[in-house]
């Protein structure tokens, strides 16, 4: 009787080592696929963005000075300045779109994409964009802007391609469409069987804490 009830917890103890482990192994495989996602260096990232496009040189000015303005948005992440950011640089209709990074992110209507973009200042991490080297090109009274730019979170940065279309309202112009898009990819199922991809986990934590505090 002791020798099966011995035997029992054994098999007990080794069932829960197992299921520790592999919950254990499941969550190092979403943290290494959270922090080892690769992408092209910045300066070849800004590489891309070395033809300006086609927009006429006051084309550009204008459509760059409305970049700037979205940009300090998100800079300052003020929810109580949408109404008053929304007026600036949003077209007041219907088609107005926004495309988000996250699966199932498709926003229409002037209100929603406000509401949107208020949110993102709330709870998203610091998006920054390369305001003065965006790709611009124009026919009439619509411009189409490509740029690249970076999310600024708590542990870790990641990159971000931002594409917009803009039509120019009276003297300003105003932003149709909005796409972000992660700049990045996730490892392969065979970077995550590598032991040395859970080995870069220290590394790449240490080198984020330098960055910030450097």
């Amino acid at each position: 009787m002791g020798l099966g009830r011995d035997v029992g917890r054994r098999a007990t103890s080794y069932v829960f080592v197992s299921f520790l482990l592999l919950i254990l192994g499941f969550g190092m495989g979403f943290i290494s696929c959270l922090h080892t996602k690769t992408s092209a260096p910045d300066d070849v990232r800004k590489l891309k963005l070395q033809v300006p496009g086609d927009a006429p040189t006051e084309v550009r000015r204008e459509v760059l000075t409305a970049l700037r303005v979205f940009q300090d948005g998100y800079i300052r992440r003020d929810p109580k300045n949408i109404e008053a950011f929304a007026e600036r640089t949003i077209a007041r209709n219907d088609d107005v779109l926004l495309l988000g990074t996250d699966t199932g992110e498709w926003v229409r209507g002037y209100p929603a994409v406000a509401d949107f973009i208020k949110r993102d200042w709330l709870g998203w991490g610091d998006f920054r964009f390369d305001v003065d080297d965006s790709i611009v090109s124009s026919s009439g009274n619509v411009a189409w802007i490509t740029s690249i730019g970076l999310v600024h979170f708590k542990t870790l940065d990641r990159p971000v391609r931002f594409s917009a279309v803009l039509t120019k309202e009276k003297s300003a112009w105003m932003f149709q469409q909005i796409h972000f898009q992660w700049d990045d990819k996730d490892p392969s199922s065979a970077d995550l069987l590598r032991p040395r991809t859970y080995l870069t986990l220290p590394k790449l934590t240490l080198q984020r804490i330098l960055k910030r505090h450097g």
